[in-house]
């Protein structure tokens, strides 16, 4: 038998190599799968880490017991035993100590921390020296950076005290790398405070202070000290470890930390909960590109092994009829095939990983290995045993069927449920995977292969229409005389191996259009979402004293507003509260990025947003107030309750209430208020009456507000009593009564007699109230209704509802916006939300310098094409595009499909239009047939793209976290479509053309006419 088979591989040969051609295709791409989404997973992970907090890296373990004496290294103590007993294997540990104190230098003090960290001095420039161990009876040997050494005044050389250690300084650091994990963010080197102070170097005045090994102190109790130890996840482990692993790992490390006595805390699992949606996703997405891979080529194979086993009909007829029997003819073809499908597995492996290498090379966020492995290896072999079952499937037919049958030239039709069974079990299977997607959720099972699925079922029955048709035309065009049209037409009616080839092209182009379709929307909704999500085209977040430090900083650094915008954003789940977004309103329309999402225009926004005031600002300058009142209650009936002024102004650093320093009595007096804050500038917020208990009714009158420096110079009246009088100016903060008095010139606050429980006032009116907002239409509120929300100092209050939008910039479909300026005037408290500048492009290179030189801190600096590259490297992007790979790869299957199914039939097919040609038919109307499928596929596939797309569009996961603040587009570019197909449509033409030209020359060598 073995000889057999050899001697039929040698006189088939060209069959052989095409079998061996297209199993290498089909494990290649089997093997391809694995090979990439393992190549991605580590690039994934790799970017996820570089992007994480350092609390999101590490694992904290903490000895809850405070230790006498100068923090040094605890590795030979308890708890460093008890911390390698606890670490799981290849993560990396820190360890530490720290203690928390007050250090004094000859210019100041700083609240710092005296830290020992291993590996400290590896990451810093140091000038001077690294602390060393110093024996007892000397000075303890420390570390200071720059900042603490310039608030302390202390040089290299110098000595401080730490509490009430005396230490020497050796060395001043600043750190190599501040984004290095090790520094844990701001708990070692802290944040700059933003004011005029500020500095553009990195950390503060209470960055950490570093000491030595060993450092015995005269008297231990003097410093407490508690050791610490930081475990650290690595590369190396993601690449080698399942995120669920890891987190099971964390989870026992925590527990088994918390039996031995010693604390944890981490947000390692939500890195790893990330790591984890990715590398899912990717793996998702990469099953649809690769199960059409193999899917193309076991088909293409099935056409063209059907084709060849069509010709060798009547030789398998002969075999039988001569006594052969069936088992023997079942293991010549299947040792026939098996061979160059053995062959087929190490080489589709080494091209697999070779495709899979290119592919990351160009397309991945990091570097990453592609390795062959147990996994890849078993996915091409199940590729290559798909292509044996494809091969047999196909010959099943010959060998299956009767002695008539086979010696038949044309095979007879399949009838009854033979010929749909096929067609019944792709149309359930697509129909089932269309249902499961459109029932919501994240894609999975059947539903993830919905598109090729759907395909595959509209392609079949297209195909079978497409042979009813075309029998049905060609005997038409026969009749009227049309013998090329006719003669073509019916040659493929008549094959039925065409009509698994109609499908296969049909299938090709489908897929290659949903899938430019899809990454084409893909890429429009990458950059729809990071424009409104970012809000403009570069979004600086900074750190102010103050919201109105933050507004004059930024008009200052562009005071001609044309590329710098002032904002307050307060992030709340719609479903808890109203997410806000305040802005400086003249400059909204000119620096926020315009969106046709929006459905309103950033000028109309602005204009509507900011009318005009109904009041000035009252604005006064000096570090004492002194307000002049008349009171008049009853002392005797108010008993021991107290009676007191406040006033609530607003600085450069902030928003404060300001008590006055005595009690309000009865009788007409100044009452003094100490505001130091305001020797720049402030300005009135409110005045208030705090009285808990009013036992009879309370009447204040309001004559006259004064400031002055401390020493009581440079008085000057910021309110007299006829603007106190103006009602205009002022609103009530509760329901007491306001007039002007009839016979002096004030203001008359009357508040009844009850009991209360929060402060009764006047606040000026400087600002519209309610304050004028534009509303997502999400929150269904009705246009000029008043909506509740918290404002920018984090008080509820209520807006007015001037406009409604589907989307606002930053916010999305769900949020506020109103004017920052006016906010700030009806803000009574601290501040609420994340400060941020907005920039165009437009803005100078030292846009940043600028912003720091009026004392804001810059915190993080992003931009809407910076957040549109981060979703390009997520892993429903990287599955896109290797989808894309697949669909492109796929058209090269077809055209091979076409090639091997001409040339399986190209004897037989000579043969019969040489016999026509010798009785008269003419020479145009020897074609070879080919042209037809490819335009029957040319527009079944536009169809089948269609079905396909508006079936499945809904469904697909572009995505990471699965949403979006902006609609999908419905329908991707007609250009970029017709980019993929037309050239796919023209490589087919051209293919089936240059397979008639070759049958066409045979004929007419062998017809010698």
């Amino acid at each position: 038998m073995l000889t057999v088979i050899w001697g039929a591989i040698a006189a088939r040969r060209a069959q052989a190599l095409a079998v061996l051609l297209l199993t290498v295709l089909a494990s290649a791409a089997a093997a391809a799968a694995p090979s990439y989404v393992a190549a991605a997973g580590q690039a994934l992970a790799r970017h996820e880490v570089s992007g994480a907090t350092p609390n999101e890296l590490r694992l904290r373990l903490a000895d809850p017991v405070e230790y006498p004496g100068m923090p040094g290294n605890p590795a030979r103590a308890p708890f460093a035993d008890k911390v390698r007993q606890l670490t799981p294997a290849g993560f990396e540990v820190v360890l530490g100590a720290q203690s928390s104190g007050v250090a004094a230098g000859p210019a100041g003090t700083v609240t710092s921390s005296l830290v020992f960290r291993a590996g400290v001095c590896e990451r810093v420039t140091v000038a001077g020296a690294c602390p060393g161990a110093t024996p007892r009876g000397q000075f303890p040997e420390v570390m200071v950076s720059t900042q603490t050494a310039a608030r302390l005044g202390v040089v290299v050389g110098d000595r401080f005290t730490f509490g009430v250690v005396p230490v020497r300084v050796v060395g001043v650091y600043e750190p190599l790398d501040l984004t290095d994990p090790f520094w844990l963010g701001a708990e070692y080197i802290r944040p700059a405070a933003a004011g005029p102070t500020s500095t553009p170097a990195v950390g503060s005045a209470e960055d950490a202070i570093f000491t030595a090994e060993a450092a015995p102190l005269t008297d231990d109790d003097a410093i407490l000290y508690r050791s610490t130890a930081d475990l650290y996840v690595t590369e190396q482990l993601l690449d080698d470890r399942s995120a669920a692993d890891l987190r099971a790992v964390v989870a026992v490390a925590t527990r088994d930390a918390s039996r031995a006595g010693l604390g944890g805390g981490t947000s390692l699992s939500l890195l790893l909960d990330r790591v984890a949606l990715q590398r899912g996703q990717l793996a998702d997405g990469v099953t649809l590109g690769a199960g059409l891979l193999v899917l193309l080529c076991w088909l293409v194979l099935f056409v063209a092994i059907s084709s060849a086993a069509d010709q060798r009909r009547p030789e398998q007829g002969l075999l039988l009829l001569r006594g052969v029997q069936r088992r023997r003819l079942w293991a010549l073809a299947i040792g026939e095939h098996a061979v160059p499908v053995l062959i087929a597995i190490p080489l589709g492996c080494l091209g697999g990983v070779g495709a899979a290498a290119l592919l990351a090379a160009h397309t991945l966020p990091a570097r990453a290995d592609v390795t062959v492995d147990a996994t890849v290896l078993g996915f091409a072999a199940v590729g290559a045993v798909g292509a044996l079952a494809a091969v047999l499937l196909a010959q099943l037919r010959m060998l299956s069927g009767s002695v008539v049958d086979l010696l038949r030239r044309v095979p007879a039709r399949t009838r009854g449920w033979r010929a749909t069974i096929g067609d019944i079990v792709a149309v359930s299977v697509a129909v089932a995977a269309v249902v499961q997607l459109r029932s919501g959720g994240s894609p999975s099972g059947l539903a993830l292969v919905a598109p090729v699925a759907g395909a595959l079922a509209a392609g079949v029955l297209l195909a079978r229409l497409a042979m009813i048709v075309g029998g049905a035309a060609g005997s038409a065009l026969l009749a009227r005389g049309r013998t090329a049209d006719g003669l073509a037409l019916l040659q493929v009616a008549r094959q039925p191996r065409f009509r698994p080839l109609i499908a296969l092209l049909t299938v090709v182009v489908a897929m290659l259009a949903f899938t430019a379709a899809t990454s084409e929307i893909a890429s429009a909704a990458y950059t729809d979402r990071a424009v409104v999500e970012v809000g403009a085209p570069r979004v600086v977040e900074v750190d102010a004293t103050s919201r109105s430090h933050l507004l004059t900083a930024v008009r200052t650094a562009d005071p001609e507003g044309r590329f710098a915008m002032a904002a307050v954003v307060a992030t709340v789940s719609p479903e808890t509260g109203t997410p806000l977004l305040a802005v400086d309103s003249a400059r909204l329309a000119t620096v926020a990025a315009s969106h046709p999402s929006y459905g309103a225009s950033l000028a109309d926004i602005a204009r509507k947003i900011h009318p005009a005031a109904p009041g000035e600002p009252v604005y006064f300058r000096g570090q004492l107030l002194d307000m002049v009142l008349s009171a008049s209650f009853d002392a005797a009936a108010f008993g021991g309750n107290r009676v007191r002024l406040a006033v609530t102004v607003a600085s450069a650093n902030g928003t404060r209430v300001v008590p006055s320093r005595k009690d309000i009595e009865p009788g007409r007096r100044a009452y003094p208020l100490q505001v130091p804050e305001c020797a720049q500038e402030c300005r009135l917020i409110k005045i208030e009456i705090v009285a808990p208990v009013v036992s009879r009714q309370l009447e204040v009158h309001f004559e006259e507000l004064r400031s002055s420096d401390e020493s009581g110079g440079r008085d000057t009246v910021v309110l007299n009593g006829a603007r106190f009088a103006d009602l205009k100016r002022w609103r009530l903060s509760d329901t007491s009564t306001t007039h002007a008095s009839a016979t002096t010139a004030a203001l008359v606050l009357t508040v009844d007699e009850n009991r209360r429980s929060t402060p009764a006032g006047i606040s000026v009116v400087d600002a519209p109230f309610p304050l004028p907002g534009y509303l997502t239409r999400a929150t269904g509120a009705l246009l000029g209704a008043s909506h509740p929300f918290d404002g920018v100092d984090g008080t509820p209050t209520t807006a007015s509802v001037l406009g409604l939008a589907d989307r606002l910039p930053r916010l999305g479909g769900a949020g506020l916006v109103v004017d920052l300026e006016y906010a700030d005037r009806l803000a009574v408290a601290s501040q609420n939300g994340t400060e941020e500048v907005w920039l165009t492009p437009s803005a100078p290179v030292d846009v940043l310098d600028r912003l720091r030189a009026q004392g804001l801190v810059i915190k993080a600096d992003r931009t809407a094409a910076g957040v549109r590259q981060e979703f390009d490297r997520q892993g429903a992007a990287l599955a896109l595009r290797f989808n894309l790979f697949a669909a492109l790869a796929g058209v090269l299957i077809g055209a091979a499909g076409l090639i091997a199914m001409a040339a399986a039939e190209q004897r037989t097919r000579v043969a019969m239009l040489v016999a026509l040609r010798r009785q008269g038919l003419p020479p145009r109307a020897i074609r070879g047939g080919y042209g037809w499928p490819v335009a029957v596929a040319a527009g079944s596939g536009a169809v089948v793209t269609l079905v396909i797309w508006l079936l499945t569009r809904d469904g697909q996961r572009l995505f990471s976290d699965g949403r979006s603040p902006v609609p999908l587009p419905d329908w991707p570019d007609v250009g970029r479509l017709l980019l993929f197909a037309v050239p796919t449509i023209a490589l087919f033409a051209l293919t089936a053309l240059v397979l008639g030209r070759v049958v066409a020359a045979s004929v007419r060598r062998r017809s010698r006419r």
